[in-house]
């Protein structure tokens, strides 16, 4: 049994082609990102609790994915944590979307063929702040979520019952004192024209095996220069120190040539769809058969029996006044 490990990244890519090395951003300067990140009086964190039971479903943070979940086993998550402040860019109202599918039938080993009366989610939004010593505070729920229910017979359920999908948001105010602007200024990329969206592809999918190769075939440098922008945006956004900055990097990438690794492949970029995120800003390649990165593959430690799978999430924009995609 393949255990499964979701790395739900994205990237930067600075500039395409051949860099000069006065340009390029090896190793040695993500660990130096931590002189340039700019700390606040207050660095509040938010995050997510999550519940469901009996569905399918995507929750989104400004219409970019939190988590994607197609139920094949019919469980769910209890309490699943998931950070929020990587995609929250500037102090005001976060939005988050609540889409529901059917869940999974276990008599008939299939999808039911709708919502069911005890199909839902629950979403717990909690703040938290650094302390001096640089650990976190105690969470404090800022907002409680529970998808709509009436009652019916005494009993609280599920007001879709018998709907196919649904879907519903709300909001909460989140306090950074960041301000990040990429996306404002960045084109609308979703379109109906046909010629454009097949155009629009090629471009994306010679991306996705631009970065493919340097994992396959470049170097620890090769990444870290793909990589930088991004993981000083994340290190903003998380403020982040120096000394985890450098810990996130170390400990949190796996790489081909990690001394630590028996094994790594990432597949070729094939069976996909096209999906836009980001109010048609942001899109990306999905795999048809599980909505999840078409960029995966996996890799296996030594000592280890088995392969963890691993999925790169990606997703590209077009600068406004730009005839190039980047990575945000």
């Amino acid at each position: 049994m393949k255990k499964i490990f979701f790395v739900f990244v994205v990237f930067f890519l600075t500039a395409c082609g051949q860099q000069n090395k006065e340009t390029m951003k090896p190793q040695k300067d993500i660990y130096s990102i931590g002189s340039e990140i700019k700390h606040f009086d207050s660095e509040p964190q938010y995050g997510a609790y999550i519940s469901t039971n009996d569905c399918s479903f995507d929750i989104l943070i400004n219409d970019i994915p939190i988590i994607k979940y197609k139920d094949n086993s019919g469980g769910g998550l209890s309490r699943s944590y998931f950070p929020l402040n990587w995609d929250i860019t500037k102090k005001e109202l976060q939005k988050i979307t609540v889409r529901l599918s059917p869940g999974f039938n276990k008599e008939t080993n299939s999808l039911y063929s709708s919502l069911n009366r005890n199909s839902g989610v629950q979403i717990s939004i909690v703040e938290s702040f650094k302390n001096k010593d640089d650990s976190w505070g105690d969470e404090e729920e800022i907002k409680n979520y529970t998808t709509p229910q009436k009652i019916i017979e005494g009993k609280e359920v599920a007001s879709y019952n018998g709907n196919v999908s649904f879907e519903d948001s709300f909001t909460f105010k989140a306090n950074v004192p960041y301000e990040i602007n990429t996306l404002e200024n960045a084109e609308i990329l979703y379109t109906k024209d046909k010629d454009k969206l097949k155009q629009l592809e090629k471009e994306v999918v010679s991306k996705y095996n631009q970065i493919r190769n340097i994992y396959l075939k470049g170097s620890k440098d090769d990444l870290a220069n793909v990589l930088y922008t991004r993981e000083k945006r994340f290190a903003q956004q998380l403020y982040l120190s120096s000394e985890k900055i450098k810990s996130r990097w170390d400990d949190d990438y796996q790489f081909r040539t990690d001394s630590n690794l028996e094994f790594f492949d990432l597949k070729p970029i094939e069976n996909y769809k096209m999906s836009f995120y980001g109010n048609g800003k942001l899109v990306c390649l999905e795999k048809i058969n599980n909505e999840k990165s078409s960029l995966w593959g996996g890799f296996k430690k030594k000592g280890d029996d088995e392969i963890t799978t691993t999925y790169l999430v990606l997703y590209l924009y077009r600068p406004k006044g730009s005839t190039k995609l980047e990575i945000y």
